[in-house]
């Protein structure tokens, strides 16, 4: 992906150059550089430079459009907002169509001259310019009381006939919530901090035509169960989102039917994020998702969930283990958003729908009845993902067992329906049970491990992982002449992705590789820092200078409870790394590791 970053950059400094040739004859009355970038399109209100005011009567305008731009490291590291922000700028929105108003803050760095890192402040866009019209200082982008004083004052100050909230950056999903504000030790938004924001800005008496989520992992029916107490319309991903992620320029449609409503509004966002990566060429590098849900029919969706998961805790509730067996199988088959590494975290997102058919044939009434629910919500949905996706996602124990308590706590507190709830605690101690009584239990994957001999005759480290059976069975994969194990997070027919834990620049990440039909060798798309629980939205490219080391699992087979992991010594990224294949030393071991059907992990000895 770096070379599409680097046509990103590209795009702005465009931008600039057209913006600059407006901007001639404006002396720029903040204390911020106008150099030869965002910032000549940027213009403070001081009483030299005046508001200018709104074409129309304030109440007559259509929509005001209010973006909740918490810059975080998608700014400071790569300038995602910047991008976003120019496309904004470069949409050529009409001002007497829509107001657009941006919160921007939580960056330790803007990658442009005109916005601060030291102050929060809110923008309006007109005319191709950004005006300055409310400075709130240093405030938390992760704290409920700056969602909801942003969204009150939008509606207070500019008034319209309809009302639009979209929520910018990094997201992971019902558990973990919203963003983070790197000059606030990464605070987040949780979906009970988002339900008071919108309650006490009094979106429950004056809805919003829609409320957007330009972020990884927020069409959860969790999240759209909250949001229909404040909104019509919900608009996100189930899936993780690329870090450009959505095109701005849609708002240019607005010039032509400025009276639309938030579904067709969403159908059009939907459409511009899926054709931009299309254009761009990169479709089959990302993982595309996007869908519009009408919050009026949400209810019958967690309701028909219910129904359907409680058929299956009754049956969790035998003495043996077969329909727990049944019940987690299918689980492991069900589309799951949001997987890492072992050194990852996992956000336990799945697919309603996927989780539906996949029990159907246990329960068929009650899965019909969840499909139909999804389908009488969801109005618009597009993806790229070969396992058809119905538009929706809801947590579903089972990969973050190890974080399995808080979870569940933080999941009961939503006060979801339930059943659904009841289910996901049986689930959980069932899956806890079945590993500490130590059961034979089926295995659901087995995979081809290198071992490296360290020291004495019982301790290895983990050189190479193989998905078994593979064409490059006696090959294992390197990058950098180093061997790297490639664990998968993303498996289909037509594409499938691994994570190589790894410590970039001193921060522990992952390094995600892509197989697909355009690349059977594979292809390194980029870095996914650690993020706590939020999922990093896209990719963070390799450049040169960058600093590597790898992450190995070490093994003491004698005491496999003393398992640790091993960090290799880092080098210098000097040109673009490429995955490569290579015979293992001669001293080097092979084993199996095995995945049984609760997500244990045990390795056979070396061999």
């Amino acid at each position: 992906m770096q070379e599409f970053w680097q046509k990103r950059r590209l795009t702005v400094l465009i931008f600039a150059l057209i913006f600059a040739v407006g901007a001639l004859g404006f002396t720029a009355a903040n204390n911020y550089s106008a150099g030869p970038d965002l910032g000549r399109a940027i213009r403070s209100i001081t009483n030299t430079s005046p508001v200018p005011p709104l074409p129309v009567p304030p109440s007559a305008v259509p929509y005001t459009i209010m973006v909740y731009m918490n810059g975080s490291d998608l700014e400071s590291e790569f300038g995602a907002a910047t991008d976003d922000l120019a496309e904004m700028l470069d949409s050529g929105l009409d001002s007497r169509n829509a107001t657009v108003l941006i919160l921007t803050g939580g960056a330790k760095r803007w990658q442009n001259d005109a916005i601060p890192e030291t102050e929060c402040i809110i923008w309006r866009l007109a005319d191709g310019f950004l005006y300055e019209t409310e400075n709130l200082g240093k405030v938390n982008m992760g704290n409920p009381d700056t969602l909801r004083d942003f969204v009150k004052y939008g509606m207070a100050r500019f008034p319209a006939q309809k009302f639009g909230l979209i929520m910018w950056d990094h997201g992971g999903g019902s558990i973990a919530g919203f963003g983070h504000d790197e000059k606030f030790n990464d605070a987040a938004l949780t979906l009970s901090d988002m339900d008071k924001a919108f309650y006490e800005a009094g979106l429950a008496d004056t809805k919003l035509e829609f409320l957007g989520f330009d972020a990884c992992l927020m069409a959860t029916v969790e999240m759209a169960v909250i949001a229909s107490d404040y909104a019509r319309v919900l608009i996100a991903s189930e899936d993780l989102e690329p870090g450009e992620g959505w095109d701005y320029n849609f708002l240019s449609a607005l010039n032509h039917a400025p009276a639309m409503d938030g579904f067709a509004l969403g159908e059009i966002i939907v459409d511009s994020f899926i054709e931009f990566f299309e254009n761009m060429g990169v479709a089959d590098e990302e993982m595309l998702a996007l869908s519009v849900i009408d919050l009026s029919k949400i209810a019958p969706v967690p309701e028909a969930m219910g129904r359907l998961m409680s058929r299956a805790s009754s049956d969790l509730k035998q003495t043996n283990g077969g329909a727990f067996y049944k019940v987690a199988a299918r689980r492991a088959d069900t589309r799951t958003f949001g997987e890492g590494s072992p050194r990852d975290n996992y956000a336990d997102m799945v697919d309603i729908g996927d989780m539906a058919i996949q029990l159907s044939d246990m329960y068929p009434r009650e899965a019909a009845d969840v499909l139909r629910a999804l389908e009488n919500c969801v109005t618009y949905n597009r993806h790229n993902s070969d396992v058809e996706l119905h538009g929706l996602s809801t947590f579903y124990i089972y990969g973050g067992k190890s974080e399995g308590v808080p979870s569940l706590r933080t999941y009961s507190a939503l006060k979801m329906n339930g059943d659904y709830t009841r289910f996901l605690h049986h689930f959980f101690d069932r899956l806890l049970r079945r590993h500490h009584e130590n059961h034979d239990t089926p295995l659901i994957r087995t995979e081809l491990v290198l071992w490296q001999p360290v020291g004495d005759e019982q301790t290895y480290r983990m050189a190479g992982l193989l998905q078994s059976p593979t064409k490059k069975e006696l090959l294992w994969p390197s990058i950098n002449g180093e061997n790297v194990s490639l664990f998968p997070i993303s498996e289909a027919e037509n594409a499938r992705r691994y994570a190589i834990p790894a410590c970039v620049n001193n921060r522990d990440a992952d390094i995600i590789v892509l197989f697909s039909t355009r690349y059977p060798e594979g292809k390194i798309l980029g870095i996914r820092n650690y993020s706590g629980h939020v999922f990093q939205k896209g990719y963070d490219p390799i450049t040169p200078g960058d600093e590597i080391s790898f992450y190995r699992l070490e093994t003491d087979f004698a005491n496999p409870s003393r398992d640790k992991w091993h960090k290799s010594p880092s080098f210098i990224v000097s040109d673009t790394l490429f995955l490569t294949w290579e015979t293992a030393p001669l001293h080097y071991k092979q084993g199996y590791r095995h995945t049984d059907i609760c997500r244990n992990i045990t390795h056979t000895p070396p061999f």
